[in-house]
């Protein structure tokens, strides 16, 4: 069983950490659509957090469609395409981090293209 990251020094609150995790297991296809996810109590003991907070995020994800609850038997994740615009998101979010690190070690755009080539095709490149 996957179990989503947060960070407990953030200063985002812990419920929207979960619902962005899951958002990314999700999209990432880490978690499969009608897998099961943790129990309130099992992934609230697991993380160290109030059963609450893991409350508040399944709520809320649940009237986000992106899970569906099961009387008596738990939370799972919904059975319909990956929001395509959540993955976008996440993709960019890191093109942009990874843009922003390159400038800073001063990698031109050209040798930036020919890593992110390389990576696409499967072959690591250096960065010169």
């Amino acid at each position: 069983m996957v179990y989503p990251e947060i960070n407990l020094q953030s200063g985002v609150p812990l419920y929207q950490q979960l619902k962005r995790s899951y958002h990314r297991m999700a999209a990432l296809g880490l978690i499969k659509p009608n897998e099961q996810l943790p129990s309130v109590r099992q992934l609230a003991m697991e993380l160290g957090i109030n059963p609450n907070t893991v409350q508040k995020a399944y709520r809320e994800l649940e009237q986000e469609n992106l899970i569906y609850a099961v009387p008596g038997k738990g939370n799972f994740l919904a059975d319909h395409e990956t929001d395509k615009r959540v993955e976008k998101e996440e993709i960019l979010y890191h093109f942009q981090a990874a843009s922003r690190v390159a400038w800073i070690a001063g990698i031109s755009s050209q040798t930036l293209h020919d890593m992110l080539d390389g990576c696409l095709h499967g072959n690591r490149q250096k960065t010169d």
